[in-house]
This record gives C-alpha cells, structure tokens and sequence, in this order.
C-alpha cells in the first residue's frame, strides 16, 4: 500500500511539474527567450513542495476538520509562494536574464509571490483531493472486505446450524424427551428456535452486547450438551464489567463451535469448554479453551481454520487494527482462542 501510494505521488509530482516546464518551455521558444530558466524554476517548485509535503506532514492534515484545514492550506500556499519568489527571482536575473538587479521593483515581486500563491494553492487542493480519493477507495475495500466477511460468517453459521444431522439430532432428542422428560423437550425446542432466530437475524446489528452473544452461546451449548451428554462439560467465567462491551456478532459462538467441532467433539471421553472474559486497561480479553488435544495439523478436519480466518479478519474490520484473534496450541491438552478488544475511549 505504501509503494504503490509513494508511486501515485512520484508520478503526480513528476507528471505536473514536467507539465509545467514542458508548456513554459514551448512557449519561451516561441518568444526567443531562453527556455532553460522555466526548466529550473519547476525544479526548485518540484523539491519546494517535496519537502514541504515531508516536514509539514501534509498527510495528518486530512484528518482536521475542514474549517481548520482551510486556513492552514491558505497560509501554508502564501508561504510556499513568497519561498518559491527566491529562486524563480535568481533565475529571472542569472539565468534568463529577462531583468536586472536594477530593474527589479517591490511590485513585481509581490506580483510573482502572489502567482506561485496560487500555483501553490493549485498543488495543495490537488494534493488532498488525491489523497480524499484513496481514503474514499481505501474505505469503499474495507467495507466490503467487511460485507464479504459478514456474509462468509453468516452462511458459515447457517450452514453449521441447518446441516441435516445437527437438526435430525436436535429432533431425535426432542422426540426421545417429549416422553421421558417433557419439560427438557420444550427447553430443546426453545434453544433451537432462539439459535435459529439469530442466525436468521445476524447481519443486523453487526456488533452485540457480549451479554447477548452468550446467551446464544448457551443455547448452542445447551443443544450439543443434549447430543455429547456428560461428554461435553461447560464452565463460563465472565465479569460483570464484560457484560455490556460491544463484540462482533457470532464471534464466541464461531469459537464455542470450533472448540467442540475441532476439540471436544472428537474425542471419545469429550472434554471442557471454557469462556471467559475480563475488562483489563481499557481492554476486552476473552478466552475460548477446550480441554481435548488437537489433531496433529495433517489430519486436522478440512475448512478448520476458515471460520477462524473469518472471524480474525470481521473482528479487524469491526473493531479496529487493536482487536486481535490469537490461537494458542503450545500446550498439548488445551487449545485457547485469544480475543482482545480495546474499549471506545
């Protein structure tokens, strides 16, 4: 990203003020005058510019409100004008010799330094409209980066949810419930609908409070606690102060799911699945762990790190570059997923 920006800018650089010379230059040959003092003078405007673009750190100004950034570009385009009067002064004398020391007059002077103004002032609003027009683009990538990602986690989450033998095993449970334990048949039946209705509801919004995600956390515990039985042991481990802080919606249900799809599910003795979450300066750390250990990555189960994937890049997007999703596998009988999010200030 930074080359091809630094490309864009040496090209606009190089492009305009060769544009600059190159049309002076037909024309003082058309006046029989030398042509060699407009080359010098775009020159001295090109490297005057350059490092005014280095030393002003012209790129943090786009972030100023506009009233600010206005006066600033004005203020900055008479400087630049009555700094770039200098040299196009010494070559009009020296080079070009069009006037002599003699000749010179306070009024032409003051006449030069307001055209480089402008010509100032020209390269300035060409500068920041170049650079709107890669915030623009940049954030048109990123929002549908985020759409892409939104959808990848959304059919993700359906397709784990409405795959024939997750909903044969829900309903074989219900029926073997209704009989031997009728009241656990309703509380299945309420999960799967409640897991259901947000999955069906999950693109709006695309964060919730971490309270609500658990909640479907639970429900999907709940339903593969009916299947797995004592195989699947639950301990959840949240602050109160962790409650409220916005997360991505499905984030700990896509970690809950790859710790009993990827971990618990596929040993025969099962295992713990563990979230927790704490406030820690100014941050959200949230753990998923699962206790079972890890196939060895030959024989790890297709499509195992796509819903992580997923969810690391929709947790950038909708959190910041300070959000994080880290996988932790150094030790043998226990995976952790990592999340760190930083808290609005």
């Amino acid at each position: 990203m930074k080359s091809s920006r630094a490309w864009v800018y040496a090209a606009c650089q190089l492009g305009g003020w060769g544009l600059y010379a190159g049309l002076n230059t037909v024309l003082a040959w058309k006046a029989w005058s030398t042509p060699l003092g407009w080359v010098l003078v775009s020159l001295s405007a090109l490297a005057l510019t350059h490092v005014a673009r280095a030393q002003l750190s012209l790129r943090d100004w786009a972030r100023l409100p506009l009233p600010t950034l206005s006066v600033r570009v004005l203020a900055t385009a008479v400087m630049l004008g009555v700094v770039q009067c200098v040299p196009a002064f010494l070559v009009g004398v020296y080079v070009a010799r069009v006037y002599t020391l003699e000749q010179a007059r306070v009024l032409g002077f003051v006449m030069s330094a307001f055209v480089w103004s402008l010509m100032m002032l020209l390269w300035l609003l060409i500068y920041f409209v170049v650079h709107a027009v890669e915030h623009a683009r940049h954030a048109e990538l990123e929002r549908w980066k985020l759409e892409a990602a939104v959808q990848a986690a959304e059919l993700r989450f359906l397709k784990a949810q409405l795959q024939p033998h997750f909903l044969f095993n829900c309903l074989n449970s219900v029926r073997a419930l209704i009989s031997e334990d009728p009241a656990r048949a309703q509380e299945v039946v309420t999960r799967l609908s409640s897991l259901l209705r947000y999955a069906l509801a999950a693109r709006e919004p695309e964060t919730v409070p971490l309270e609500r995600e658990l909640q479907v956390v639970r429900d999907y515990l709940g339903l593969e606690g009916v299947r797995l039985e004592e195989r699947l042991r639950v301990r959840e481990d949240v602050e109160p102060a962790a409650l409220c802080v916005p997360v991505p919606a499905m984030l700990v249900q896509t970690l809950v799911e790859n710790a009993i799809k990827h971990g618990v599910g596929l040993t025969p003795e099962g295992g713990e699945v563990a979230v927790s979450a704490r406030v820690h300066g100014g941050t959200l750390l949230l753990e998923v762990a699962n206790t079972a250990a890890p196939l060895p990555h030959a024989t790890r189960p297709e499509g195992s790190g796509v819903g992580l994937h997923n969810a690391s890049e929709r947790l950038r997007l909708l959190c910041g570059a300070g959000a994080s999703l880290q996988l932790d596998q150094t030790q043998a009988a226990r995976t952790t997923a990592r999340v760190r999010i930083p808290l609005p200030s």
